[in-house]
Protein backbone atom coordinates (compact mmCIF):
# COMPACT_ATOMS: atom_id res chain seq x y z
CA UNK A 1 0.00 0.00 0.00
CA UNK A 2 1.51 3.37 -1.38
CA UNK A 3 1.39 6.47 1.36
CA UNK A 4 -0.37 9.37 0.63
CA UNK A 5 1.24 11.85 -0.99
CA UNK A 6 1.76 14.70 1.59
CA UNK A 7 3.46 18.12 1.08
CA UNK A 8 4.92 18.37 4.31
CA UNK A 9 8.02 21.63 4.58
CA UNK A 10 10.78 18.64 4.41
CA UNK A 11 8.94 17.34 0.87
CA UNK A 12 9.21 20.91 -0.17
CA UNK A 13 12.29 21.59 0.27
CA UNK A 14 13.56 18.02 -1.10
CA UNK A 15 12.00 18.66 -4.14
CA UNK A 16 12.93 22.06 -4.80
CA UNK A 17 16.68 21.18 -4.18
CA UNK A 18 16.10 18.73 -6.84
CA UNK A 19 14.64 21.03 -9.50
CA UNK A 20 17.85 22.93 -8.63
CA UNK A 21 20.11 20.58 -9.49
CA UNK A 22 18.33 19.45 -12.66
CA UNK A 23 18.04 22.93 -13.38
CA UNK A 24 21.99 23.20 -13.05
CA UNK A 25 22.73 19.59 -14.72
CA UNK A 26 20.20 19.73 -17.77
CA UNK A 27 19.45 23.36 -18.86
CA UNK A 28 16.80 25.90 -18.48
CA UNK A 29 14.13 23.96 -20.26
CA UNK A 30 13.79 22.42 -16.57
CA UNK A 31 12.82 26.39 -15.25
CA UNK A 32 9.13 26.53 -15.68
CA UNK A 33 8.99 22.91 -13.11
CA UNK A 34 11.43 24.68 -10.79
CA UNK A 35 9.78 28.21 -11.09
CA UNK A 36 6.64 26.41 -9.92
CA UNK A 37 7.90 24.68 -6.59
CA UNK A 38 9.71 27.73 -5.72
CA UNK A 39 6.44 29.20 -5.92
CA UNK A 40 4.88 26.35 -3.91
CA UNK A 41 7.87 26.77 -0.99
CA UNK A 42 6.84 30.39 -0.95
CA UNK A 43 3.19 29.82 -0.55
CA UNK A 44 3.76 26.99 2.07
CA UNK A 45 6.01 30.00 3.92
CA UNK A 46 3.89 32.43 3.96
CA UNK A 47 0.72 30.23 5.25
CA UNK A 48 3.35 29.42 8.04
CA UNK A 49 4.36 32.86 8.80
CA UNK A 50 0.77 33.95 8.55
CA UNK A 51 0.00 31.03 11.10
CA UNK A 52 2.94 31.82 13.72
CA UNK A 53 1.23 35.62 13.67
CA UNK A 54 -2.20 34.22 14.50
CA UNK A 55 -1.10 32.71 17.19
CA UNK A 56 1.18 34.86 18.37
CA UNK A 57 -1.80 37.36 18.69
CA UNK A 58 -3.74 35.19 20.20
CA UNK A 59 -1.12 34.50 22.72
CA UNK A 60 -0.74 38.39 23.65
CA UNK A 61 -4.40 38.87 24.15
CA UNK A 62 -4.71 36.53 26.88
CA UNK A 63 -2.55 38.50 28.94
Amino acid sequence: MRKPNVMTEENIEKAYIIMAKIVRDYGDKYMPIFQRMHEIREAHKSKLDLKNIALQIARNSLE
